[in-house]
């Protein structure tokens, strides 16, 4: 029997190591519990084969020592879990099934303080130029907010509007562990719709309240997503190969008015 995939919501943490979680029972040197959050492993189950080490194209495991285990005195440890792109080598070769990798989010303190910081940005901005109209008083680039509000939705949305149907999550996942390229719909717009909407968003709510505390946030947070986007793309390299190589090629990263004029070509709108 393998790892348990629902383990996050019925196991408790016990605590951490080198801040990676580690789920209990924990009763030492019989029962190790699992480690891993992103990457989890149940190390009651690891016979340490090591075959994990030696397919993860990212390299989030590392040897641990562990004495007087009944399976095996070294299990796989994910250590850089936080760079796992979810290409599922581990899982799926894993003879004992004792992996579960899946998307969780924002992990880290910092990268959970960029969205939260993110929501308050929008949120604060649109309240401020419902309420007391554009700090700058100037009606036409509110109006030009409220169009580019409606505009970005849909790419905002991407994930739950195209993943569940056409990215073929693995059972028992998330949406966003998707197993195929969608290339469709926004996605056959811009590579990162989500993104996009995001920057689209924050930009609309500089232009709803024309306040400078909103510029002083949205530009920078722009840029820190612009920036992530980067490693997350070369981790969809490195979970799709040689066709997310193809789809680079087709579709623009970022450039949405370069990608509505291909996707609206005959023949390429889906």
């Amino acid at each position: 029997m393998g790892i348990d995939p629902d383990f996050r919501k019925k196991r408790k943490k016990t605590g951490k190591e080198e801040g990676i979680a580690i789920w209990g029972p924990l009763y030492p040197p019989e029962k190790l519990g699992i480690r891993g959050s992103v990457a989890g492993i149940d190390w009651d189950i690891c016979t340490g084969c090591g075959i994990c080490l030696e397919v993860c194209p990212m390299n989030v495991y590392e040897w641990r020592e562990t004495p007087d285990h009944p399976t095996s005195e070294k299990k796989a440890f994910p250590i850089r879990e936080r760079d796992c792109v979810q290409c599922l080598q581990c899982e799926t070769q894993c003879p004992e099934q004792a992996i579960n990798a899946v998307f969780l989010g924002p992990q880290s303190v910092w990268d959970q303080a960029m969205v939260f910081i993110m929501f308050f940005q929008i949120i604060a901005g649109i309240v401020y130029g419902i309420l007391f109209g554009p700090y700058l008083d100037l009606k036409i680039l509110q109006y030009l907010g409220w169009i580019v509000l409606i505009f970005s939705l849909p790419f905002f949305f991407s994930p739950l509007i195209y993943f569940q149907k056409r990215g073929k999550p693995q059972e028992g996942k998330n949406l966003m562990s998707t197993t195929v390229i969608v290339d469709s719909g926004t996605y056959g717009i811009v590579r990162h719709p989500q993104i996009l909407g995001c920057i689209l968003v924050m930009f609309a709510s500089m232009l709803i309240s024309q306040h400078w505390a909103s510029v002083i946030i949205g530009i920078p947070l722009s840029v820190f997503f612009y920036t992530d986007l980067l490693k997350e793309e070369r981790g969809l390299i490195v979970k799709f190969g040689d066709n997310y190589k193809s789809y680079m090629e087709k579709v623009p990263r970022m450039n949405f008015p370069v990608g509505i004029i291909r996707w609206l070509r005959p023949g390429k709108r889906e």
